[in-house]
């Protein structure tokens, strides 16, 4: 199509060939001749050049005109190979074909142009069909297409129905309805049931149906002419006037990152052309299940940079702006698969490649987290951002959980200056108690966030503490203090030493590290130990038989891969004292579990199921875990395997483990069972 707006092939030329030709036979006597043939280095008619050219006049019956040329240029559109026939019988067709065209950086191969003026048709028409391509790309695509000629040619309406164009991956139908006018233009353009597809898979569509209406009104330039030599003379470049309306009524597209897999989306867009400069003065865009958005811009087509840009967006649905346009780009962090509800508004102005201003307003929202690790109910945010002033960040939600637990009513209040976040304090409620932030300070640097904060710990009652983490049911309280913690490259530290009390002792954790916390496979690293734990009020919360006495124990070198366990060094054993230590009948049954076997059975054969409680010296337990294997060691060594509980005094019993590799998640199952229901443990 764009070959023949380029009018290279005007009725006028047409005329002019006709007119070549009877001047040239009406010297002549007609009758006495059968045929006429002219060669020429040049032909030229107004912007009309042929070069090497040859016209035949077939005058025995067929009048046929045949014109070959090896060069056709018109304008800037130049045809190689050029041949001409012009069925003069007819009154009148014309066909050209062309080996070659280029014009205006297009190229063209095998192309046919085939104009019909004959009378007896109620409308001319011309039909084009060629394969194009941009003159710097490699493949080769096919357009045809059929246009009914109006009387007035500059003026009137072009019908073009019936189009089609083809490529590897690419057919769309197509009809155009061109308006030229002076100094303005319009077309409209019907796309149906299209479908394409890019060799990398990122961009796609199928069966679109839609319409793109494109107009454009030139205002005049001014020049103020200069006086004297001596005068500068100022130009006012031409102003193009220009708007466009997209409207999409069926269809899925899939431009990457995002998918839009219904139709319903509608695009207005208008503003001004001074070259280099391109000026959107407004931009509507209606997605289908997400609300209105709206653009301003400034943009130089020289240099393809854009110097302001203002986008906003009132009152949209943020579920479908979650499905359609955040998660695609949060596919592969902690926010990749997510449940949300609510009403969200937005704005944002980026001048000059930079960002100046942002503003999110969340109302009534809902966020889950699928994969469990979080959920936030009746979420309001207020979240503004300038690049000029420091801002105030407000959020509340009622209620939620972080990895199972549940989260009060809460309202965060924080500063942000730039790229810089800060917060005295932050309360974040958790069951009956609190984690306390401090001294909160965030920055963006080089693309990544970077901060440190600090924390306590409120007491909260284990008892809904352990339900929550799915946890036997635990009595007292927890409560503790957490020293710096850092986050920088992707990687959360903590200086010093975590402690918490709980169970009249102290469990302390150390050297944490956390790889990509948010990430989809986060990877800890840490160390813990334990001290002064009341043994009768541990194994009463674990309902794993009574036990007196204080216990110790170290978890070195604890390695989670996505919060499960991996690797460690661990073992736990009472301390030396002068302590009460006694063993109830039950948890020497209990312990038996993990690799005592036979031991029970052996109480129930003697006397000895006759006492309640046994006195102990020692009771100890090791695991070194490797992947999901535990190696499994006690107080000491045996020829068969390790010593688990040494007894001491009368009365007194020994209990023995003999399995030394056992599979962690089988020792997790192992201790459930022990403390699920009361039960005594049957081993296998």
């Amino acid at each position: 199509m764009w070959l023949f707006l380029s009018c290279y092939f005007k009725r006028e030329f047409y005329r002019f060939l006709v007119k070549t030709i009877y001047l040239l036979i009406v010297s002549q006597n007609a009758f006495a001749l059968s045929g006429l043939s002219i060669t020429a280095d040049n032909i030229s008619y107004e912007d009309a050049l042929l070069t090497n050219a040859k016209v035949a006049l077939d005058l025995t019956g067929s009048d046929v005109m045949i014109v070959q040329a090896q060069t056709l240029k018109y304008g800037n559109a130049k045809l190689d190979d050029a041949h001409i026939t012009v069925d003069l019988k007819a009154n009148t067709t014309m066909l050209v074909k062309a080996k070659h065209i280029l014009a205006n950086k297009m190229e063209a191969q095998n192309s046919t142009i085939y104009l019909d003026y004959r009378h007896n048709i109620s409308q001319p028409s011309v039909t084009f069909y060629s394969d194009i391509k941009q003159a710097d790309d490699a493949l080769w695509s096919s357009l045809q297409i059929n246009c009914l000629i109006p009387k007035k040619a500059k003026t009137e309406v072009w019908q073009c129905p019936g189009g089609l164009f083809n490529a590897a991956r690419t057919r769309v139908p197509f009809s155009i309805t061109l308006t030229p006018q002076p100094n303005s233009l319009q077309a409209e353009i019907i796309f149906t049931d299209a479908n394409f597809s890019d060799e990398s898979g990122l961009h796609a569509g199928e069966k679109l149906t839609g319409k793109v209406t494109l107009s454009a009104q030139l205002e005049n330039s001014k020049t103020k002419v200069a006086k004297n030599v001596d005068d500068k003379i100022e130009n006012k470049n031409d102003i193009w006037h220009w708007q466009g309306h997209f409207n999409w009524t069926s269809g899925e597209l899939f431009w990457q990152p995002f998918y839009f897999g219904k139709a319903g989306n509608e695009f207005k867009i208008a503003g001004t052309y001074n070259a280099p400069q391109l000026n959107i003065e407004h931009a509507d865009l209606k997605i289908n299940e997400i609300g209105n958005m709206s653009a301003t811009a400034e943009l130089n087509t020289k240099t393809l940079q854009a110097k302001n840009i203002v986008v906003t967006a009132k009152d949209v649905d943020f579920a479908g702006l979650y499905n359609v346009v955040l998660k695609p780009m949060a596919e592969k962090s902690a926010f990749g698969n997510l449940k949300v509800s609510g009403r969200a508004d937005w704005k944002f102005n980026v001048k000059d490649l930079q960002p100046m201003s942002f503003e999110l307003n969340l109302r009534d929202a809902n966020i889950e987290d699928l994969n469990g690790k979080f959920d936030l109910q009746n979420i309001n945010a207020h979240i503004p951002w300038d690049y000029e002033q420091a801002k105030n960040i407000a959020i509340s939600y009622s209620s939620g959980h972080l990895l199972k637990l549940p989260l009060g009513n809460t309202n965060l209040k924080a500063e942000i200056n730039r790229y810089a976040l800060t917060a005295p304090n932050l309360t974040l409620p958790i069951l009956d108690g609190a984690l306390e932030f401090q001294d909160i300070s965030a920055a963006y640097l080089g693309q990544n966030w970077v901060w440190h904060l600090k924390m306590n710990l409120q007491p909260i009652t284990m008892n809904e503490f352990s339900k929550a983490l799915g946890w036997p049911e635990m009595k007292g309280k927890i409560n503790g203090q957490i020293p710096l913690i850092t986050y920088a490259n992707k990687q959360l530290n903590m200086d010093g030493q975590m402690q918490f009390n709980m169970f009249n002792g102290m469990i302390a954790m150390r050297d944490l590290k956390i790889d990509d916390p948010l990430g989809v496979v986060p990877r800890l690293n840490a160390s813990f130990s334990m001290r002064d734990i009341d043994l009768g009020d541990l194994t009463r919360t674990f309902n794993f038989g009574a036990i007196e006495g204080k216990l110790e124990g170290d978890i070195i070198d604890l390695r989670l891969d996505n919060w499960k366990p991996v690797r460690m060094d661990a073992i736990i054993q009472t301390m030396d004292g002068k302590h009460v230590k006694k063993i109830s009948q039950r948890a020497v049954e209990n312990i038996t579990a993990f690799g005592g076997e036979g031991t029970a059975k052996a109480l129930q054969r003697t006397f000895l199921r006759f006492f309640k409680e046994f006195n102990y010296e020692k009771i100890g337990l090791s695991c070194q875990l490797r992947l999901d294997i535990c190696k499994m060691g006690g107080v000491e060594s045996t020829s068969t395997g390790y010593v688990i509980v040494k007894g001491k005094g009368a009365p007194t019993v020994d209990v023995n483990g003999f399995t030394k590799y056992v599979s962690l998640s089988d020792l997790i199952a192992r201790v459930k069972r022990i403390t699920d229901g009361n039960t005594k443990m049957i081993v296998q």
